[in-house]
């Protein structure tokens, strides 16, 4: 388990992520369900790095606990959210000049 503050991406470009997942989305990466079940995630990807820039991992979980339970009619399980997460900041440290690494991870379900 990580415990020091980790570096963010130098800029975080909403759209282009927004872009991405729909590309990915349309090209069968994401299952047969509607585009718009991930977008709420991919928005909380990107805000949790631009408004909590220090924020440990311990944090971050913290935070989309939080932002789970307040989804009226989750499309994604938890888990699946929880990946889908990952993979967003995943895909963000990848396009950037931060080492990968550094990526955020959430941290329950892991001894799952």
């Amino acid at each position: 388990m990580r415990t020091e503050v980790p570096a963010i991406p130098p800029v975080i470009d909403v759209d282009a992520e927004l872009n991405h997942w729909r590309q990915q989305h349309a090209g069968g990466a994401l299952g047969n369900g509607s585009f718009g079940h991930y977008i709420p995630w991919i928005k909380f990807a990107c805000d949790s790095l631009i408004t909590q820039p220090r924020a440990t991992d311990a944090q971050r979980e913290d935070t989309f606990q939080t932002h789970y339970a307040l989804q009226i009619m989750p499309r994604l399980t938890e888990a699946q959210a929880r990946d889908f997460v990952e993979r967003c900041w995943d895909h963000l440290y990848r396009t950037s000049p931060v080492p990968q690494q550094h990526a955020p991870r959430l941290q329950r379900l892991r001894a799952v």
